[in-house]
């Protein structure tokens, strides 16, 4: 029995490097899922950027296209101005006309990738601020396991130190 009453306090440490260890196995697991989650997070954004920076270059292209096909139309307009005053006998009217629907109609075609291409960056945005509202709310949650775990880690704290006075007020009150 003295033997027991000798090996106790050992028994108790031991208890408590498991206990200590198996925390720390724990908190491994959540800084590791935190870090994978800041990984994603972050090769996300990158490849948001990027997407961002094509449509941007993509915008601008077109907006240099929509710009020479104005010039050209007014060419063709200030063309079809001359030869009407050159030729009056000319079918212009007609042609005029042909060479107006076919300019509108590409540059109907313009508008429409123009204003697709504003969604498409708009949906990235908003896709970026859902992202970034989830990010905060894991962050949140995240918060919240560490408050806990420095909670549950302070009630074992206490308890172990209970049971640690008890033992030793039974083992040394126990045996005056």
């Amino acid at each position: 029995m003295d033997r027991v009453i000798e090996l106790l306090p050992f028994l108790a440490l031991g208890i408590l490097g498991f206990v200590t260890l198996g925390f720390t196995a724990g908190t491994l697991r959540s800084a590791r899922r935190a870090e994978q989650l800041g990984e994603d997070r972050l090769d996300l954004l990158r490849d948001q950027h990027e997407r961002l920076e094509l449509l941007r270059e993509e915008r601008k292209t077109l907006l240099v296209e929509l710009e020479r096909e104005r010039r050209e139309r007014l060419e063709a307009q200030g063309r079809v101005k001359q030869l009407m005053r050159e030729h009056p006998h000319l079918e212009l009217e007609r042609e005029t006309q042909r060479l107006t629907e076919e300019l509108e109609l590409e540059r109907e075609g313009r508008l429409h990738n123009l204003r697709e291409r504003q969604r498409l960056v708009e949906e990235l945005e908003a896709e970026r601020l859902a992202h970034s509202e989830d990010e905060r709310a894991a962050q949140h949650f995240e918060r919240e396991v560490r408050e806990l775990e420095h909670l549950f880690e302070e009630s074992q704290g206490s308890r172990k130190v209970r049971k640690m006075k008890g033992s030793w007020t039974a083992l040394f009150g126990g045996g005056r």
